[in-house]
């Protein structure tokens, strides 16, 4: 009986627990459409709106102070008391957003939204979940998260750079199973072979950009990049000009971006008879904050060139080993960076 009674004492205590640990600022969405593409599209933008403004999004209502409820339905009109679609100058759905208090099952407020396409809605996303949510109240004692250094129009981006850079050797032109140049003897023979290899090669360098974030979740950077060209003398730097397309993801600490990127090579060694001018690849740049209008961050990417880099034969003058004249190699990249970001101009 004993054992019985502390089991139940035991289980009330740690619900209690649990509900003392659950502030107003978790948050329970959930939607309801006839249509999956609407219905993942707000469960998707709504969440993101959430945990942008600090938000811990829960996986149960139960888990949650609030719910955010919402249901898309097809706009109708009524003649002579029969229910039929709106003509197609109006708008052809609403979305009614509730919101709901999880301690007592009481609804804070309610109201509708009226659209035709989801594209439309990606500018009004903010605007609906702000509406629904600014009521709920601050607990007190609790001191909110500060976003600002998330939520600049623009960010100075400065980093040091350390890629390294792969060129894969093809066998174009190359004999000894296609890895070795050669010559000829005076008998027109073929000898003098001189095996060659795959080049890995560091060149540690930096980046300044400029970072523009017209969207909530989105953002596009624009940067200037240079690195050394060659290591073992220090007289060559490469520069390039670089764009990335950025997905933000905002959680109360941490902005995480993967992102898309490009890149064109203004100049290149002379050792190269053709480099290829644009690569391609992406990457994930994750960033924390320091200060309130800045961000530590560490950035990992990955870039590939589609045509292939063309050396010299560097054994040509004097003539060891001269054939084929060209060596040719796919190139591609894998890099990391760190730095910091400055953000200015505050987006609402």
């Amino acid at each position: 009986m004993k054992k019985t009674l502390f089991f139940a004492l035991f289980i009330v205590l740690a619900a209690s627990s649990f509900a003392q640990n659950i502030t107003n600022r978790h948050l329970f969405i959930e939607g309801f459409s006839e249509r999956n593409d609407q219905l993942e599209f707000f469960l998707f933008y709504f969440a993101m709106e959430a945990r942008s403004v600090g938000y811990t999004i829960t996986r149960t209502r139960q888990e949650a102070a609030y719910t955010f409820r919402f249901t898309v339905v097809p706009n109708t009109i009524t003649v002579q008391g029969v229910q039929r679609p709106a003509p197609p100058e109006e708008n052809q759905y609403y979305i009614r957003i509730i919101l709901i208090n999880n301690r007592n099952n009481v609804e804070s407020l309610s109201f509708n939204f009226y659209f035709s396409e989801l594209d439309e809605m990606l500018e009004y996303i903010q605007f609906l979940f702000y509406r629904a949510t600014v009521f709920i109240p601050a607990i007190a004692g609790e001191k909110p998260i500060d976003r600002n250094w998330q939520n600049k129009w623009l960010y100075l981006r400065t980093s040091f750079n350390y890629p390294i850079v792969f060129h894969a050797l093809q066998p174009a032109g190359l004999e000894g199973g296609g890895q070795s140049l050669y010559g000829f003897n005076e008998q027109g023979e073929m000898d003098d072979f001189i095996p060659l290899d795959n080049k890995i090669q560091p060149q540690p360098g930096f980046t300044i950009g400029l970072e523009v974030q017209f969207l909530n979740f989105m953002s596009f950077e624009a940067n200037l990049q240079s690195s050394l060209g060659n290591n073992s003398t220090y007289s060559f730097f490469n520069w390039a000009a670089g764009g990335e397309l950025k997905f933000l993801i905002k959680t109360d600490y941490y902005m995480i971006k993967p992102y898309m990127t490009g890149l064109y090579q203004f100049n290149t060694s002379p050792i190269f008879k053709e480099f290829p001018s644009f690569s391609f690849g992406g990457g994930i740049q994750i960033a924390a904050r320091g200060g309130r209008s800045g961000a530590f961050f560490v950035d990992l990417k990955y870039l590939h060139s589609f045509s292939d880099v063309i050396m010299i034969n560097p054994y040509i003058d004097p003539p060891l080993a001269p054939n084929p004249s060209e060596i040719h190699y796919k190139r591609f990249v894998i890099g990391a960076a760190i730095g910091y970001l400055y953000g200015n101009l505050d987006r609402k």
